[in-house]
């Protein structure tokens, strides 16, 4: 089964962020598409997606496309049909929530693993900018 909340890199970024004394809201707070990480008086959003199921694996295997990387596995039709559908729902979500006044933020479970200090600093950055 795969895990929809509290991944690996999920964990990282929330432990990461409670140390520098960010206090955040979780499961989505009522919101669309249910952020992973919710700052509610700062109005942002933050979305740890998966490489795999929001289609950036391909990226990173050095794939032409996604269905590149697709391309040789057991319905692949169905697999790529499954992804696209999660990259436009991830689009919509997006759309509504900034028509909502909210800033959205989201990062790749690899993004997470490989420069975990940027990403960090990146959401310390929107937070204290809107404290000013």
């Amino acid at each position: 089964m795969v895990k929809s909340r509290d991944t690996s890199p999920e964990l990282t970024l929330r432990k990461s962020l409670w140390r520098m004394g960010l206090r955040y809201r979780l499961g989505g707070y009522g919101l669309t598409g249910k952020p992973d990480i919710v700052f509610v008086s700062s109005k942002v959003a933050i979305f740890v997606d998966g490489d795999y199921w929001h289609g950036n694996q391909w990226r990173i295997r050095n794939k032409k496309s996604l269905k590149d990387q697709l391309r040789n596995i057991n319905n692949s039709e169905y697999w790529e049909k499954k992804i696209t559908g999660n990259i436009e729902r991830d689009r919509k979500n997006n759309e509504l929530l900034e028509k909502g006044g909210w800033r959205v933020l989201r990062f790749w479970e690899s993004d997470i693993k490989k420069r975990l200090d940027s990403v960090v600093e990146e959401v310390v950055s929107i937070i204290n900018r809107h404290k000013e």
